[in-house]
């Protein structure tokens, strides 16, 4: 075997043993990795897990600049998970050349050099990997900011694939593509209204193509799925910055088996602070209540 070759097997060796001495170091012991060595994913399982029944699983998705352990600290899911009986998965996006994680979503967000990464393909190879490993009985997509965008390409692309998706100033290209009749039963979109950076009412990132408001991303889904208006709730707390039952939310009319919600954040900024019982709320919309 020559050098270079020898170097290689080394270093795949070195990676492969590091990511064992990680996992066992640091994760529970039912916790495993997917997803390859370029971008490995820890995937946790909840306690006293039975690999042989089907669980539900919930992919989290940061947004751009951001990490895995960054969105569990914004969103923490953890115990909430565990609680219900949910399976995690954080997987992690692409660096760009200044070292930032993206997810290439869409036009409008986030492959801002042009790389054209198969983040498509990534994501749904690991969820095929998790599956062939434990079993699964449903799988929804939670994602922040640019994992949002990446969370409703998904639900456009491969719909049959997913129970829920959970956007979290998230969008879609505008004008936006038909996402069909056939979209994932339930989609629920969180939105600040006041948030700086994924702009509620639809904008643009550093020149690219523009992206949907909150109210036309809505729309997309309860159009595809049929549904009529969206009616107000009861508002709740939601972010812990906003004074008072900050958030709204809203619902539309839609056939049986189909939810497409919206909980708009009155004065809500980018990043929400979000309460103790924020995981709980999700998780029941995600995986039935």
């Amino acid at each position: 075997m020559d050098a270079r070759k020898l170097r290689l097997v080394f270093a795949g060796a070195l990676t492969a043993a590091l990511l064992v001495a990680c996992s066992r170091s640091v994760l529970p012991p039912d916790a495993f990795v997917v997803g390859g060595e370029e971008r490995p994913a820890v995937v946790v399982p909840p306690p006293d897990h039975d690999p042989a029944v089907p669980t539900p699983l919930l992919v989290m998705l940061h947004g751009y600049r951001s990490s895995a352990a960054r969105v569990e600290r914004i969103f923490p899911f953890g115990s909430g998970a565990a609680v219900a009986g949910v399976i995690v998965v954080r997987p992690q996006g692409t660096r760009d050349t200044a070292g930032q994680r993206y997810w290439n979503a869409a036009e409008a967000c986030c492959d801002l050099l042009d790389r054209d990464v198969d983040d498509e393909g990534y994501l749904l190879s690991v969820i095929d990997e998790i599956a062939d490993t434990v079993a699964v009985s449903e799988v929804t997509v939670f994602g922040h900011s640019n994992g949002g965008f990446m969370a409703y390409a998904l639900a456009c692309r491969h719909p049959e694939r997913f129970a829920a998706i959970v956007a979290v100033a998230g969008a879609l290209d505008d004008p936006p593509p038909d996402c069909g009749a056939d979209g994932p039963p339930r989609v629920l979109h969180i939105h600040g209204t006041d948030d700086g950076i994924i702009n509620y009412e639809g904008g643009s990132i550093l020149g690219q193509p523009p992206y949907t408001g909150a109210a036309a991303t809505v729309a997309v889904f309860a159009d595809g799925a049929g549904c009529g208006p969206l009616t107000e709730g009861t508002p709740f707390d939601l972010d812990t910055r906003v004074p008072g039952d900050e958030t709204m939310p809203l619902e539309a009319d839609c056939p049986e088996g189909r939810r497409v919600v919206h909980w708009e954040i009155v004065d809500g900024e980018h990043e929400p602070a979000v309460r103790e019982n924020f995981a709980a709320r999700v998780l029941r919309f995600a995986f039935g209540e």
